[in-house]
């Protein structure tokens, strides 16, 4: 298996003529926001954002275009100087991706050059010359280009609780680098690596009851939490598409609070990404990836005893992997849509018709004996008119269309969202999101627990899991580039989980929200400046109420339920935070 998946690489690489290389943005960049209100204006083209991360040179494109387009100067000042910082940050991509405007420009001024003595003058490409405290350094060589910008955050919360577990106060100090480059006209490459360390009560260390990204393994020293966050990957490119080998996170969809196909919620994974543009109208995604089951494998585990009780244990995870592709379509620039799959196995080696980028997994899973958990994706992104967007998915994890409005007979294993999104309907800077995401039980499960839908003990789809839904408003109001001021309010209930053996009762014998665990009400408020150039302050306030259901939680903890218990009792928490950093998206 390793032999023939080499030289498939090997094939891969030396069989095609190299083209521009590939450098994907993180997903945590602020771009995807600013190019996100630009598409809901109508001003960026037919824009895909329903396969994050996006090529840097994808991003150039859709800059560009909004710098060309009819409405430029409609926009405000603070947003035209946005733009300008944008295409600052993404100059070295017209290298790859120069639009119509630029490369008039160049012609021009190139062809004025050929009578005079002056040298063509080029702001995006001019070498910069080095300096100690200028931030990102920047180093050419010929072709080639690297780019390396340090990291730092400092944040602090100050918690008050009814209950004495929420009511103790934390911080956490963040610090590392960013590194991206292009070597000639052949690879692209980047890494991201920060470490944290977190001082005092933070209840959810783990990050498992929210929407942000999880964490892999942590380290307790001295009563403090340790924990790291890596991505890295190298990129070829090749005249029809981009091969990409990394460690990073996938998105697929546009909800704010989560998706339900794919999103970062887990821990970066390593993966195999092949990316294909077929036409201005078409995208193609596809990548295997190596997830962690968190599973002991019994039969490879062991332990050495040396003797006066030293004892050290030998333990190896059972194998779990992902293989997911997904087209995009947009027949206009204001409608588009993705049909996705995803298909999670394990306990074995990879299997070899998993990377195949064409083949339906469906029936591939078939010719492996039909013992994996197989998922259907379709999503949509509409723009009525200027200024509002709808958007859609639904995750079919199991479904029989012959059966799917009979009670009795079908199990209806889905999940879906749908949302709208409204730029500036009253006034300029004021934006405004409605969102809704429900969960049916069993969903992301399967009979075979290799098989659910998780890394780390993270769901791979919307961070609630099963039986859950979430209702989000947010308002966000930028009056100028440096002053942001935002609002939200979200209800989340979650319900139980029970033994897998009633997942494939028929009839069904769980409805959706059985075993109602607790509803949680919160309300953040949040406000940020930038002092200096990608040196923000950020004053945050959150209002928490927590109401669980007592005697189903009494049910649980005697194992009638199999899913843990995460609230044991009503609670409310208010959460001050204020928050330094430098350089962080």
């Amino acid at each position: 298996m390793k032999k023939n998946f080499i030289l498939l690489l090997l094939f891969t690489f030396f069989c095609t003529s190299l083209f521009a290389q590939v450098v994907l943005a993180p997903l945590n960049n602020d771009v995807y926001d600013f190019l996100e209100r630009m598409q809901v204006r109508g001003m960026t083209g037919r824009y895909f954002d329903g396969i994050k991360p996006i090529p840097r040179t994808d991003i150039r494109e859709y800059l560009v275009h909004i710098f060309d387009h009819v409405d430029y100067y409609d926009l405000s000042e603070s947003e035209k100087e946005q733009l300008d910082d944008y295409l600052k940050e993404f100059s070295y991509e017209q290298k790859y991706s120069p639009s119509s405007k630029e490369v008039s420009t160049d012609f021009i001024e190139g062809f004025i050059n050929l009578f005079t003595d002056e040298k063509a003058y080029t702001p995006q490409l001019e070498k910069e010359n080095w300096e100690l405290l200028k931030f990102p350094y920047k180093f050419y060589s010929g072709e080639s280009f690297i780019s390396f910008e340090p990291k730092f955050q400092a944040e602090y919360h100050y918690n008050s609780s009814d209950t004495a577990t929420f009511a103790e106060n934390y911080q956490r100090l963040t610090g590392g680098g960013y590194i991206f480059g292009y070597f000639g006209d052949n690879i692209g490459f980047s890494f991201y690596g920060v470490n944290n360390a977190v001082q005092g009560n933070m209840f959810d260390v783990k990050k498992i009851d929210c929407y942000e990204q999880g964490i892999g393994v942590e380290h307790k020293r001295d009563g403090k939490y340790y924990y790291e966050e890596v991505d890295a990957a190298v990129s070829f490119s090749t005249k029809y598409a981009d091969l990409t080998i990394g460690r990073f996170s996938n998105y697929w969809g546009c909800g704010r609070t989560g998706s339900v196909s794919l999103s970062n919620k887990t821990p970066s994974y390593p993966q195999i990404m092949v990316r294909a543009r077929f036409s201005n109208w078409l995208r193609f995604v596809y990548f295997h990836g190596w997830l962690e089951s968190n599973i002991l494998d019994d039969s490879t585990s062991y332990w050495i005893n040396y003797g006066d009780d030293q004892v050290f244990d030998r333990k190896f995870y059972k194998k779990k992997y992902v293989a997911a592709h997904r087209l995009e379509i947009a027949p206009s620039e204001r409608f588009s849509f993705g049909l996705s799959e995803l298909l999670y196995y394990g306990e074995r080696d990879a299997e070899f018709v998993y990377f195949i980028p064409i083949m339906l997994f469906w029936s591939a899973q078939r010719y492996t004996n039909d013992q994996d958990n197989e998922m259907i994706g379709i999503d949509y992104e509409w723009i009525p008119w200027n200024g509002v967007k709808t958007y859609g998915s639904l995750l079919i994890d199991e479904i029989a269309l012959s059966k799917m409005f009979n009670k009795n007979e079908s199990h209806n294993y889905i999940a879906y969202q749908f949302g709208t999104y409204l730029v500036e309907p009253f006034m300029d800077g004021l934006d405004f999101r409605l969102e809704y995401t429900h969960l049916n039980p069993w969903v992301y499960t399967h009979k075979f627990p290799i098989n659910y839908a998780t890394s780390d003990d993270y769901w791979m789809g919307y961070w609630t899991g099963q039986n859950a839904d979430n209702i989000y408003f947010g308002i966000d109001y930028q009056p100028n580039k440096k002053l942001k001021f935002s609002a939200d309010y979200s209800i989340y209930r979650k319900g139980a989980q029970d033994s897998i053996k009633y997942q494939y009762k028929i009839p069904p014998v769980e409805k959706f929200l059985y075993g109602h665990q607790y509803t949680k009400n919160t309300l953040s408020l949040g406000c940020s400046y930038e002092i200096i150039s990608e040196l923000k302050a950020e004053l945050g306030f959150r209002y928490t109420d927590c109401n669980v259901n007592e005697e189903n939680i009494a049910l649980a903890e005697q194992g009638e339920y199999v899913n843990p218990v995460y609230y044991k009792s009503d609670f409310t928490q208010t959460t001050i935070s204020i928050l330094l950093s430098y350089r962080f998206d």
